[in-house]
């Protein structure tokens, strides 16, 4: 009578296999890390591109409409808005207000505010609204909304403010007759990469640099967008 031979069963792996199962991993990891890093890129530059457009309407809309209009952003819920006034209005330096928030201020309320209480420092409220058509209606679309999908304020740079902006609230500028303020706005996402749109601050076109830019001169050309990615 024959007796089975009983198989003989590897218990663990050899070297070359734990080598194999390391690679693959590296190489998936890898992989992944490399897939998630396009992914936020191309929202940072959506939404880079989103802030240029809106930079470019409101500029737009100054010129056409004969209105002092702004990008409002909203550093802790991450959002810009487009808002203007009909009234003529100046900006008040950190200095001027003796406030951290540099601001619009109507020129006329002012005037009273200092004349009524002179020895009270002026905080005057802004006279911006939402845009709104002929009826009156305000258009939702350029109402407070989120820069992109995970994608941050990172810094605003304004002439009308000493320090960069940080954190509360900031916004850019365009007045009636074609100007605006030569202004940076950063975003970052979630791997702290940073896009920066330099809008020009006669054309109210702007550039697209794909790092933390600081502006140190004015602009040489205008319309540019540069991405080296």
């Amino acid at each position: 009578m024959l007796s089975r031979v009983p198989s003989r069963t590897n218990g663990g792996f050899t070297l070359i296999e734990v080598i194999l199962v390391i690679a693959i991993i590296a190489v998936v990891v890898t992989g992944a890390t490399f897939g998630l890093g396009a992914i936020t890129r191309t929202r940072l530059r959506s939404s880079a591109f989103k802030v240029m457009s809106a930079a470019q309407f409101a500029y737009n809309r100054s010129l056409t409409q004969g209105t002092t209009t702004r990008l409002r952003f909203d550093f802790e819920k991450d959002t810009m808005a487009i808002e203007e006034t009909l009234t003529p209005v100046t900006l008040a330096t950190n200095e001027q207000l003796d406030d951290e928030d540099g601001q619009a201020v109507d020129p006329w309320d002012l005037a009273r505010a200092r004349l009524e209480e002179p020895l009270t420092p002026v905080k005057p409220t802004s006279p911006f609204q939402p845009i709104s058509n002929q009826s009156g209606k305000v258009i939702e679309r350029y109402t407070a909304k989120p820069i992109g999908d995970a994608i941050s304020v990172h810094a605003l740079i304004t002439p009308h403010e000493t320090d960069i902006r940080t954190d509360g609230e900031g916004s850019v500028y365009f007045f009636p007759g074609g100007l605006t303020e030569h202004a940076v706005i950063q975003l970052s996402d979630s791997s702290d990469t940073v896009y920066s749109i330099e809008i020009h601050p006669l054309t109210g076109n702007a550039r697209i640099h794909n790092f933390a830019y600081e502006p140190l001169d004015e602009l040489d050309d205008e319309g540019e967008v540069e991405d080296t990615l």
